[in-house]
């Protein structure tokens, strides 16, 4: 099985290489504890390193999402000039339909796609309809490679709707922070990886100026 780097550092030696290619991975936590952040950091190293790149965006507008970038030091702007990069509003009433048509497409090109959020789409439009463009983008993947990332905040939705997400992807990361005595407790567990063998333990981690990085060079792969 093919690996890609996921150009964090520590992370990459942590999964003995990098995350299996034609994957579609689960990102979960609470607001705060970084699954956001890692996706997008995976994301744009891909790009800087000469990767295409997809953000579909159910929220937030391209210039916010720019602003939050610049906090970790990542300038997409160059990217979107060099079609690295390519940023998708999706707050539209037709938010299924547009994903139905572009994922295919930006996959095809080689890109790797980032859905923030998926728990929106859970939220506001049919279960089943959701539903497909998972399945949808997980066909894509083995079709055509890549890496992708779909974010889901924990304690927003039952149960069995987690569960059912977790099981349809190939891969589930999650993430916890708990506040402590000197500071904050940051944790990730590899729970699900298809094509790849791994240790479910928890490896600690830090949200620096530079993003997310790991302090261990200890191997789960």
């Amino acid at each position: 099985m093919k690996l890609l780097k996921t150009w964090i550092e520590g992370l990459d030696e942590m999964l003995g290489g990098g995350l299996p290619e034609k994957s579609v991975i689960l990102m979960t936590g609470e607001p705060g504890s970084g699954y956001d952040i890692l996706a997008q950091q995976v994301l744009y190293h891909n790009a800087l390193h000469g990767g295409k790149a997809a953000y579909f965006s159910t929220t937030r507008v391209p210039e916010a999402l720019r602003e939050d970038f610049e906090t970790f030091g990542w300038n997409v702007a160059p990217l979107q000039e060099n079609d690295n990069w390519m940023f998708f509003n999706v707050y539209v009433p037709d938010v299924i339909q547009v994903l139905m048509e572009k994922i295919p497409k930006v996959v095809a090109e080689g890109r790797w796609v980032l859905i923030d959020s998926l728990s929106y789409l859970i939220l506001t439009q049919k279960y089943r309809s959701v539903v497909s463009v998972v399945e949808l983008l997980l066909n894509s993947a083995k079709e055509h490679g890549g890496v992708h990332f779909l974010l889901l905040t924990q304690k927003m939705h039952d149960t069995e709707t987690e569960t059912t997400m977790q099981h349809l992807v190939d891969g589930v990361i999650e993430f916890s922070a708990q506040e402590t005595a000197g500071g904050i407790d940051r944790r990730l567990r590899m729970k699900k990886m298809r094509r790849a063998v791994y240790e479910p333990r928890l490896i600690p981690f830090n949200i620096t100026e530079r993003g997310i990085t790991i302090e261990t060079a200890v191997r789960i792969a």
